[in-house]
């Protein structure tokens, strides 16, 4: 019975580290905003997005 109960705590530490090591490394590589204007003003290039009707 003991060997059960030292399975489950390994299998949740391991589970609960997944975790933690996934959300952090989440924070860290954060994307930026895909909608910020670019660095040299509204528009670069030769090209305009429309969209609508």
């Amino acid at each position: 019975m003991k060997k059960q109960y030292w399975m489950l705590i390994a299998m949740m530490t391991a589970g609960t580290a997944t975790f933690l090591l996934a959300f952090l490394r989440r924070r860290e590589a954060a994307p930026a905003n895909p909608y910020d204007r670019p660095a040299g003003g509204e528009r670069e290039g030769e090209f305009e997005l429309f969209i609508g009707s």
